[in-house]
């Protein structure tokens, strides 16, 4: 989940990097930042430390879990359920069980359908996960763009990049990542908006 998110977040940033004119502005750890030979600002966020540490992000993905939890727990179930009864009609029909060949097949058929229904129910499950998946993506994007926008009037940036374990951004020089200073923001913005 985290990695999912952490690529909605690279999105986010990359259409977050807005201009506002500032000369320099200054990242949470007080040091300015720093521009390449052009001027450019540039800074980037780390979002694996983002989505490790930003409040929402954590609520969003714990909640996601349980209730990713909780349908395996319901899947699993049906699915020992139905494996009992192949069993038990195996077992009876290798010891002649059935009165009639037709009810053996009646039997079968009986099986059959409780088969396909649990695959339904699978592929149910699998697709609610991919839309709730895509609805909490969306969630933190809207949070993270809202909060890059205004974050951004007051820093000046001209390009706010992302970084991840085995990303493009392999290294940069102390005064580039912003990555605290955004997480810090976000939780406080979180906090106030949720009483905490």
């Amino acid at each position: 989940m985290l990695s999912v998110l952490a690529g909605i977040v690279i999105a986010a940033l990359s259409l977050a990097g807005c201009t506002s004119g500032k000369a320099n502005g200054e990242v949470g750890s007080g040091e300015a930042v720093k521009t390449n030979g052009t001027g450019t600002k540039i800074v980037y966020i780390n979002t694996d430390t983002l989505m490790s540490n930003y409040l929402l992000a954590i609520e969003l993905n714990e909640a996601f879990w349980k209730k990713q939890e909780e349908r395996r727990t319901e899947l699993n179930i049906k699915a020992k359920s139905l494996d009992q009864e192949t069993n038990e009609f195996q077992r009876k029909l290798q010891n002649n069980g059935f009165l009639s060949e037709a009810r053996a097949v009646d039997a079968r058929d009986q099986l059959l359908i409780k088969q396909e229904n649990l695959r339904r129910l699978q592929q149910d499950m699998m697709d609610k996960t991919a839309r709730e998946q895509n609805e909490l993506n969306k969630q933190l994007y809207d949070k993270l763009t809202s909060f890059l926008k205004e974050y951004n009037k007051e820093k000046g940036f001209d390009i706010v990049l992302s970084t991840q374990v085995g990303s493009t951004v392999l290294y940069a020089v102390d005064g580039f990542d912003i990555t605290n200073d955004v997480v810090k923001g976000l939780n406080e913005e979180y906090k106030k908006n949720n009483g905490k």
